[in-house]
């Protein structure tokens, strides 16, 4: 590394030295060494964003896929398809309550089973939660993917970077589901009640992608994901992994800003008495009441 030595002449004044952020002396100036420090900077802390383009896959007309998400109880001991068995209670199921209308579950689409040498292809959000089917006039966790039942389900969108590897008329893929509960702020992981416990593939569904007719399917006709027990250690270790925030409605400050001050005029100080208030003078002798005081009786000067 070279050595640059200079000498500096102050004349008994202080100087001012300035230091490049660079090691290498450069024509830039100063403004663009920090424009490149930043650069460099927000690559090392976050991602590139890569815009792809994508197809998209429509489910294949000539077949209904169901699912029927079946959740597990607090303890884990028990499941149904019921989202009262989610956490929520009667009424904000049927109200539609806020903690619904923000769940929702997600299907990670994976070129393999295997975790160790899996990508994740895509991800979808089914965010209408309570627009599946009924039953009794009360909402549960079924959906049906089928041309006269469009929901969010229906669509894939494959990245093209994916689909230019792939050869053959049928691509094979694995799915995963799984569905953030707002009201508990955690996540529940589904399985395949199909596959045996002691399968690889007991957390996915196998799912084709057809390039050819821009299709897609599931395997079988009638899925039923299944909730892993809420004592589970991997679904403990995923949720640990989940950042969870209380999203409350800001409250505005009351009063009249005073830029003088810089502060709010107090509300209160400013309001109108809600007390009726009379006044009368006495006679000779001054006497003044205001509402039910007496203010006494005062001597003219």
């Amino acid at each position: 590394m070279p050595i640059i030595k200079e000498t500096i002449r102050n004349n008994g004044q202080d100087v001012t030295l300035k230091f490049d952020l660079g090691i290498n002396n450069r024509l830039s100036g100063y403004q663009q060494e920090i424009d490149e420090l930043t650069e460099d900077t927000k690559e090392e802390l976050i991602n590139p964003v890569i815009d792809y383009e994508v197809d998209r896959f429509k489910h294949q007309p000539s077949n209904v896929s169901v699912l029927t998400f079946s959740f597990s109880n607090s303890a884990g001991t028990d499941t149904d398809d019921d989202f009262e068995y989610a956490g929520f209670t009667e009424s904000e199921i049927g109200d539609a309550d806020d903690v619904m209308l923000n769940s929702f579950f997600i299907m990670d689409f994976f070129d393999t089973y295997d975790n160790y040498t899996q990508t994740k292809i895509l991800t979808i959000y089914n965010t209408q939660v309570l627009e599946g089917e009924t039953s009794g006039g009360v909402p549960i966790p079924k959906y049906y993917v089928r041309d006269s039942t469009i929901n969010q389900f229906f669509y894939l969108y494959v990245p093209k970077s994916f689909l230019d590897t792939q050869t053959g008329t049928t691509i094979t893929g694995y799915s995963k589901f799984s569905f953030y509960n707002a009201k508990e702020g955690r996540v529940s992981l589904f399985y395949n009640p199909n596959e045996s416990s002691s399968s690889p593939k007991r957390m996915y569904f196998r799912t084709f992608l057809y390039p050819n007719t821009m299709q897609w399917k599931f395997e079988n006709y009638s899925m039923n994901p299944t909730e892993l027990s809420p004592n589970n250690t991997y679904v403990n270790r995923v949720n640990d992994a989940v950042d969870s925030f209380e999203n409350l409605q800001q409250a505005p400050q009351e009063g009249a800003f005073d830029p003088t001050s810089g502060k709010y005029d107090d509300p209160i100080s400013r309001r109108p008495s809600t007390r009726g208030s009379t006044r009368t003078t006495g006679g000779s002798t001054g006497g003044r009441t205001v509402g039910d005081r007496d203010l006494g009786t005062s001597t003219p000067r």
